[in-house]
Parts: C-alpha cells; structure tokens; sequence
C-alpha cells in the first residue's frame, strides 16, 4: 500500500458546499462534523470557480438537487482550476441518470444523505490524506457480450491472466444474472459482491482484500454468490464504489458485464477506461453489436474508449467475415480471439488457456489483445465480402 500524506497541517479537510438549501447544509454539518473545515454558508453554482480559485480546497461538494445542469457543467471546471480536488455529489435520491451523468462530469462519489453519511466521511478523509501523486488509480476495462455465449468471462480472466505477473489485477464479476468467474477459474471467494454491497459503508482496501479470491496466477476475483438466491439487484451506485475502490487497489480492474444491458454493465461502461464489446461472427450477435452501439452513442460514452473484439474466430467457417463486420457497423475490428478447442479444456480445469498451451491460437490472440489495454496495435486479419450489407439496409 502506497504511503499518503496529508494536504494540511490541521489534518482537517478544506471543503467548499456549492448549490444547497439549509437543510442539506445541517446534514452535511452533522456528518462531518470536525473532520472538515465548513464554511459558514453553501455558495451558489456561479459563485464557485471563484470560491475554489481562492480556497484550493480539498473537497467541493456541489447539490444536484436544486440545479442538475449545472452541477454537472461545473465538474470539468473546478477540475481544470484545481485538478486534486476531490469532488462529491450531493442527492436526496439514488437516480441512475444522474449518477451516470456525474461520473463522467468528474465527481468522485455520489452521495445521499442520511444513508451515505459513512460514504461522505471516508471521501473527505481521503482527500485529507491524498497522495501527490497523479496516478492515483488503476485502469478499468468493462467486457460487454452481444449476447450470451460469446465468451467475455473467457476473454475476462485470460486478459487479466496476461496481466497479472507483472501487474495488480482483479476480475470483478457483473454479471448478476449468471456470472461464474469464480466457477472459470475453480476458486471460491470468501465475500461475493453481494456481501460486499451488504457492507458498502465499509469499503476500503483491507475490506476488498479480505473479499477476493486469489488465483494460482495471482489473479484476483471478486465474484457472484454460489446461491442464486442471494444475489443483489444490481445498482449503479453501489458498483461505482466497489470499482473506484478496486482501481485504488489494482492496477487493472477487469469488470465482465456479461451480455445484460442492466444498471452494473452501464454503470462500468461509463466509469472504465476501456469499454470492450465482445461479438462472434454471426448475424444475430453482429446486429446485437450495432444496438449497443447504438445505445453507447446515446448514453454519450466515446467512441475511442471501445473496442470490437471477435471471438470464436476461425476465418474458414465463420458466417461473416471481417470486412462485413466492419463495413456494417461503421468501425474497425480490433481484435480477433480464435476458436480454440483447447479453451474448454482449460474452463474445466479451472486454468488459463496459456496455462494449458500457451502456443495455441487463442492463447497467442488474447496475448496480443493486451495490446488494446497497453496502447500497442493489434493487427487483425480481414477478407472481401458484402453480402450482409441487406440486413442494416445499406
């Protein structure tokens, strides 16, 4: 664990409170109490670049209640004036939009007060206690199936397992409908997500560490319950903070969102680094690829964030080539992950696939599909067809 030192010499966090009535302000006042410097009164919205520009605050807790919009606008700029400070929102309701909306403004934590008041008081301790280094967090990549069968929880713990001997690596299990990572790599972990959503006020690096199972590759798993019954409705607040604190504790955070379009896999859609969509070459699992797409366009995540990996590619019996995947959903192929015979072998035994042969197809193209999380190039294969050109109307 990396050592912190404090931003003041009180030990006490410099806050600033922007857009809030009197009410929130007492609730505030009462969760911090002498853990914070408090001004006297919240300021308005247009009020705050200045109070920031003066102050440099350690935390700016802005109100999402009275003027959504323009909480949001704010973000980018108190970051730009003062890119350390920590920034919190401030609801009187846990809305999946907003949430969204304020994670990629900038905000840190999204906070409803009473419930969150353990949440309020651990952000604000932490930026007390913030390192001066930049590089404060790790990387998240969230793995998104067309469909079911297309084999991100594959890809998931196999690209975590390239990473891993030289890097912190965790695989977080979101699939709330049948996510098996744990099953993949045959470990039981001592905590599920579930358990860890039950105890969220108590998140921190000892909690998650203690959660995680810890694979003969030293990659970590936070995964589903066994019982079906136990498992969480997902909820998008609640999976921010367990990736936040993940990527405080790793150095890749490797989230597979399986094929469900449902609060977790947006929520780590929009908090990862890198998003990778996972289709194989066929049709229905293509026109799933264009929907998502199509809905990541709406949802205002970047285009450059994603990237289209094939798997179970064998170019002599795939339905369609590399070209008509490309050509009809108006983008590259990144990466191709071939059909192995060898990948079953290696689920059933609870081992990576390079574990089994790390000369076989697929365990050479998930070790070149690193690439597209380290910023190397990976070059796939293409070949001339046109003929699915009728099924998106082109």
């Amino acid at each position: 664990m990396r050592q912190s030192t404090p931003t003041s010499a009180s030990n006490a966090a410099t806050v600033i409170v922007v857009g809030v009535d009197p009410r929130a302000m007492g609730q505030i006042r009462e969760t911090l109490g002498t853990e914070a410097v408090l001004p006297s009164a919240p300021v308005q919205y247009e009020e705050a670049i200045h109070a920031v520009r003066k102050q440099r605050p350690d935390v700016v807790i802005t109100g999402f209640d009275s003027d959504f919009e323009e909480a949001v606008r704010l973000a980018p700029a108190i970051l730009q004036e003062s890119s350390r400070t920590h920034l919190v929102a401030l609801s009187s309701g846990a809305d999946p939009d907003r949430i969204r909306a304020a994670m990629r403004a900038g905000y840190r934590e999204f906070v409803v007060l009473p419930a969150d008041a353990e949440l309020l008081r651990q952000a604000v301790h932490e930026a007390t206690f913030a390192e001066d280094s930049d590089d404060e967090s790790g990387e998240v990549v969230a793995l998104w199936g067309s469909k079911g069968g297309v084999g991100t929880t594959f890809l998931a713990i196999n690209l975590a397992g390239e990473l891993s001997p030289v890097h912190r690596v965790v695989a977080v299990d979101l699939d709330f409908a049948m996510g098996d990572i744990a099953a993949f790599l045959d470990v039981a972990v001592p905590q599920s997500i579930a358990d860890v959503f039950r105890n969220i006020s108590r998140l921190d690096e000892r909690m998650l560490s203690g959660s995680v199972a810890v694979h003969a590759s030293k990659v970590h798993v936070l995964g589903q319950p066994v019982d079906l019954e136990q498992r969480e409705e997902p909820r998008g607040d609640l999976v921010m903070r367990v990736l936040t604190a993940a990527s405080r504790s790793y150095q890749y955070v490797i989230a597979d969102c399986g094929a469900s379009l449902d609060e977790a896999s947006v929520t780590a859609a929009t908090v990862a680094d890198h998003i990778i969509m996972v289709t194989t070459p066929d049709i229905p699992s293509v026109k799933n690829t264009w929907r998502r797409l199509q809905f990541v366009e709406k949802l205002g995540l970047e285009r450059e964030r994603i990237r289209l990996v094939v798997s179970r590619w064998d170019r002599k019996t795939a339905t369609l080539s590399l070209e008509d995947i490309q050509q009809n959903l108006g983008r590259k192929v990144d990466a191709t992950i071939a059909e192995d015979k060898l990948a079953m072998r290696a689920v059933n035994e609870g081992r990576l696939l390079r574990e089994i042969d790390k000369k076989c197809q697929g365990a050479r193209d998930i070790e070149a599909a690193v690439g597209l999380l380290t910023g190397e190039e990976v070059v796939s294969e293409a070949r001339s067809t046109s003929f699915m050109s009728r099924l998106f109307g082109r």
